[in-house]
């Protein structure tokens, strides 16, 4: 009896032929992982739909990359979309995308609620924020100083960009134990979006009140602690922020504010209602 060789499973692509358009559906997943790979990879990716169901992932460069970079960046691509809920395979030429893993689910549901668990934190968001991202008020306007601390805040949160890559993106399953699933991640992605822009909010406010301190005296060392020494009491004491509009301490269980405190208050209030982060493009 002869056996027939069995088939090599080839690193190479094969790009499936599409037969008409793109259904929109499938059209937004592409443009998700698209970012999600470019973001981890660093690397320009195409992206093309694989039939029955399912994407395939490339890095699309002129010049041919090693076999063994492409393997890491592949795998790396593997993980980062793996994050989301996509079940992936990877090998050295090519990332599968393939559909909703509950095992993926629940490692997002653990990572989100790990996130909002260190959100509840503000020490550090409020030491950083005083800190300028090392910048000196002397040298750009008091505008710029606070963009680029929030900017350097807004880094160090990551969640921002991570959701800002999913966009409006419609993620359903037939399968309801997946929907559950989805559903649970998208309630804990809305909470985990809230409370970094409470971070931004407090990032904003104390950096624009250490400019403002240091146009006083020109001492900015001195601006520093004098802003984060009135804040700290309120970061310990943070319900209000947590809690945003809904949450207000009651005046006679809270020690008299100073200006700095009542700007954070009055910020977090403000922008107490859940948003979109729209910041282009990395979790805990």
């Amino acid at each position: 009896m002869s056996i027939e060789p069995r088939a090599r499973v080839a690193p190479e692509r094969v790009l499936p032929i599409r037969e008409g358009p793109v259904a929109p559906e499938m059209a937004r997943q592409q443009r998700v992982v698209q970012r999600i790979c470019a973001r981890a990879s660093g690397m320009d990716v195409g992206v093309e739909e694989l039939p029955p169901g399912g994407l395939q992932v490339w890095i699309d460069t002129l010049e041919p990359i090693g076999e063994e970079e492409s393997w890491v960046l592949h795998h790396r691509m593997a993980r980062e979309v793996s994050l989301v809920g996509w079940h992936c395979e990877a090998d050295a030429g090519r990332l599968l995308v393939l559909g909703w893993s509950a095992a993926c689910l629940h490692h997002r549901v653990r990572l989100l609620q790990s996130g909002l668990r260190r959100l509840a934190d503000f020490e550090q968001t409020a030491r950083q924020a005083v800190e300028l991202a090392g910048q000196r008020p002397e040298d750009r306007p008091t505008a710029q100083v606070v963009t680029a601390t929030c900017a350097a805040v807004e880094d160090r949160l990551r969640w921002p960009h991570r959701l800002a890559e999913l966009g409006d993106f419609d993620r359903s399953s037939a399968l309801p134990h997946l929907q559950l699933l989805l559903a649970q991640v998208m309630g804990l992605e809305s909470r985990v979006a809230q409370g970094c822009e409470e971070h931004l909010v407090m990032a904003r406010v104390l950096s624009r009140a250490v400019c403002e301190r240091y146009g006083e005296h020109r001492d900015l060392d001195r601006a520093r602690r004098d802003v984060l020494s009135e804040t700290r009491r309120w970061v310990h004491a943070s319900s209000m922020i947590r809690g945003s509009a809904t949450a207000r301490p009651s005046s006679a269980a809270r020690p008299q504010m100073s200006l700095t405190e009542r700007r954070i208050a009055a910020s977090v209030i403000n922008h107490g209602a859940p948003r979109t982060i729209s910041t282009p493009p990395r979790s805990w």
